[in-house]
């Protein structure tokens, strides 16, 4: 929230490292020697783009003197050069977003307890980088930084989307699909025409709750079975058919018609389109096959009934059924 309702940089800097600081305790919250080193390069590639967002509010400051986003904003669609403070606030943007060459820290988060990664690492921390370049898309629109941000989020998106598919670890495919999903949004900033502005706003809001969902699901699921692979999930629709209902809208919420994600995709390949830019649009279409591949060979796992399986005794507590009802519900 303080990053969303800051208009001055200083403080949405304060925030912005304050949510650094939160995911460096939450990863190594268990204080294993793999939580505690995925804590730390969290840390450094999250400082690493914090310091991106340092040098952009001094330029602003010293040769632009404002602090204010909105100022910053105005004055690059008058005409004035702000090429240079766009493109430091964009790579601080592509670090906290989890973009390529950035990706692996938000892997090595999944160590975290299950719902810090559906708050954390998929909802909030992650969507303040793509929010920024979302903001800042009037000023990259038609420039070299504009054109590097698209480039590099069309990348993401198809890299992260063809990894996702040799995945069996549940958070860890969930990890690699959200970081597909941010490149599109950060494709969508760099395009940053009004189509594109809408498709990325949308893919924000869809994606936050669908995929809160999933990540809750599979903590829930590994409470119950002691695994969150997704070959031990085979045959879940019989042995927990509650779980498998709330996985199944969820994956259906990500990729399948008449949910936003489809709707909010379909709205970026035709900003795409209209941009004239070739390589993003042939990222996400070869990216969304890649996608659906991967969901549709996790849902039928979730639905497939082969002989007979034995129902399990569900643990799930009322807390947790408010929860994961209430984003089905959302979704």
């Amino acid at each position: 929230f303080g990053i969303v309702l800051s208009n001055n940089h200083v403080w949405m800097y304060i925030f912005w490292e304050v949510t650094t600081l939160c995911s460096f305790m939450l990863i190594g919250y268990t204080g294993t020697k793999e939580a505690i080193t995925n804590s730390f390069r969290a840390l450094i590639m999250n400082l690493a783009g914090g310091v991106g967002f340092a040098l952009g509010l001094v330029y602003t400051g010293h040769f632009l003197h404002t602090v204010e986003l909105s100022t910053l904003l105005e004055l690059g669609i008058k005409g004035t050069v702000v090429l240079v403070p766009a493109a430091l606030l964009a790579f601080a943007g592509i670090a906290k977003a989890a973009q390529m060459p950035f990706s692996s820290w938000l892997l090595g988060a999944m160590v975290a307890p299950t719902p810090s990664s559906a708050l954390l690492h998929s909802s909030t921390m992650v969507k303040a980088g793509v929010y920024l370049i979302i903001r800042l898309s009037p000023i990259l629109t038609g420039n070299i930084a504009g054109t590097m941000v698209a480039v590099v989020g069309g990348i993401t998106f198809l890299i992260a989307s063809l990894a996702a598919i040799s995945q069996t670890d549940g958070k860890k495919l969930l990890a690699w699909s959200t970081i597909a999903n941010l490149g599109l949004i950060v494709a969508c900033g760099g395009i940053g025409n009004y189509e594109a502005v809408w498709a990325g706003i949308l893919l924000i809001i869809f994606h936050a709750v669908s995929k809160s969902l999933l990540f809750l699901s599979v903590g829930t699921v590994e409470h119950n079975l002691g695994s969150r692979d997704i070959e031990d999930m085979h045959g879940l629709i019989m042995k927990l058919p509650e779980m498998a209902v709330f996985l199944t809208i969820g994956i259906a919420g990500m990729f399948l018609a008449p949910f936003g994600m489809l709707i909010s995709k379909w709205a970026a390949l035709k900003a795409f389109i209209d941009s004239d830019n070739v390589l993003v649009v042939l990222a996400l279409v070869f990216g969304s096959a890649a996608t659906l591949f991967y969901w549709t060979k996790w849902l039928g796992k979730i639905v497939a009934v082969l002989g007979r399986s034995d129902r399990l005794v569900n643990h799930i507590k009322k807390d947790e059924w408010v929860s994961l009802g209430t984003h089905a519900l959302l979704t």
